[in-house]
């Protein structure tokens, strides 16, 4: 692949090594860019995933070079999904119904495919620093110049780069560090305006409260916990999803024959059980009879992961100038589509032949990259939308899931939309 830069030593800093920063990284390696890919945690290492790598991913891994390894490491391949109801009622999807890969989905633990992912990077070139945590952002007259970074020894060090891309997932660490510097360096700005002048001192300070009164709102609305386990009696080649009071949550084998149980459920009921995952299990997740009958002689061989989701949807792409954002930091769609996964890889495609095409030009790459984020995910991330605010009314499952067992063709329409884009975006600017 020819390299379509002229200067081999642009430097770009990617912080985080999921499946997004980890795959952005090999892209950027590959057209010549020095990059820096920045890891909090030591890998292999377990992380609350549903662990779902739809088709379509497959045909990612082929591009980056880790197919084989992928396959090779033993998870399970799902030929369908099947949603159950409270009372046991169900519909299924085939993972034929998404195109890619032949053999069909395959169910494999982050552990494994991050740290594949991370391999490869290694061998394109990509700078690797694992258990370095970013703490700080380097800014200069508005722009977003690099980071300042402490090692698990307390080391501290700063990383200089062109452009820097937020891969953090949910928590989007960097695009906050950066807005508390911007918004800090601007307060020192406008400070002794506001002395002056009483009335706009009132303004800042109604604004200071009206976004932390939108925070407090939208904090731990939900829940997510994951363990695995052994001893379940589900069959290989399923995954199986289990709405419930409050929630969902998946089942599906990955590799070593365990099971990945994972869960999505309101953070009023978790504090009604004070947290305690397995209390949660017996009283509210089995209150779906498959569940139960899936899981009941069932064992978890680590503890629980719990992690609490703030919401889902777009985010901001270019939260400041020359910082990017991709994966779930740039946009987090409902874990029970199943292409969460694919998302990640599809973004850092996108983001990555942007700047291949336009580096030399931060705000080209703003652009360009937020009509093809759009273009690409917009109307999947809309309709998925639409589908989270059904599961979580009382009894729709029940009602959603017996009205499209009747029907041949919906079920499927209903699955391609959490995809692929409508043909009419793929024309619009």
């Amino acid at each position: 692949m020819k390299s379509k830069i002229q200067d081999p030593k642009s430097k770009i800093a990617v912080v985080g090594a999921g499946p997004a920063g980890a795959s952005l990284a090999i892209r950027l390696a590959r057209e010549d860019f020095h990059v820096c890919l920045i890891e909090r945690e030591k890998f292999p290492r377990h992380k609350l995933c549903g662990e779902f790598i739809s088709p379509e991913c497959l045909a990612h891994f082929r591009e980056l070079g880790v197919y084989e390894q992928m396959l090779a490491r033993g998870g399970d391949r799902i030929t369908q999904t099947i949603f159950y109801e409270p009372n046991g009622k169900s519909v299924t999807v085939p993972s034929k119904w998404f195109g890619g890969d032949a053999l069909g989905a395959l169910s494999l633990s982050r552990a494994e495919m991050d740290f594949r992912l991370l391999e490869r990077a290694k061998q394109v070139g990509v700078e690797v620093l694992e258990e370095s945590s970013v703490v700080g952002v380097l800014l200069e007259k508005g722009e977003i110049r690099g980071m300042k970074i402490k090692s698990k020894d307390n080391q501290m060090r700063e990383i200089f780069a062109d452009l820097t891309i937020d891969a953090t997932g949910r928590a989007n660490v960097l695009a906050k560090l950066a807005e508390r510097k911007i918004s800090r360096s601007e307060d020192a700005n406008a400070q002794s305006e506001r002395k002056l002048n009483p009335e706009n001192q009132k303004l800042h300070a109604e604004n200071k409260s009206q976004i932390a009164n939108r925070k407090s709102q939208i904090q731990n609305r939900l829940v997510g916990f994951k363990t695995y386990f052994k001893n379940v009696e589900l069959e290989k080649g399923r995954c199986e999803i289990y709405f419930f009071r409050g929630g969902y949550g998946g089942l599906s084998f990955v590799e070593n024959n365990l099971a990945n149980h994972c869960f999505l459920i309101g953070a009023e009921v978790v504090k009604e059980f004070s947290g305690d995952a397995d209390k949660i299990v017996e009283k509210v997740v089995f209150q779906n009879k498959r569940a139960r009958e899936m899981m009941r002689d069932a064992k978890p061989v680590l503890d629980w992961l719990a992690v609490s989701v703030e919401g889902f949807g777009k985010k901001n792409l270019n939260p400041a100038k020359n910082l990017f954002a991709v994966g779930d930091a740039a946009a987090f769609i409902d874990p029970f589509t199943g292409s969460g996964m694919l998302m990640a890889l599809e973004s850092a495609e996108i983001l990555a032949e942007t700047i291949a095409e336009n580096w030399s030009a931060p705000q080209k790459i703003a652009e360009r990259y937020k009509i093809l984020h759009d273009r690409k995910f917009r109307n999947r991330l809309r309709v998925c939308s639409l589908l989270r605010r059904a599961a979580f009314v009382p009894d729709f499952a029940k009602f959603a899931i017996s009205a499209l067992s009747l029907s041949a063709k919906v079920p499927e329409i209903l699955a391609r939309s959490t995809r692929k884009s409508f043909p009419a975006a793929e024309n619009k600017p």
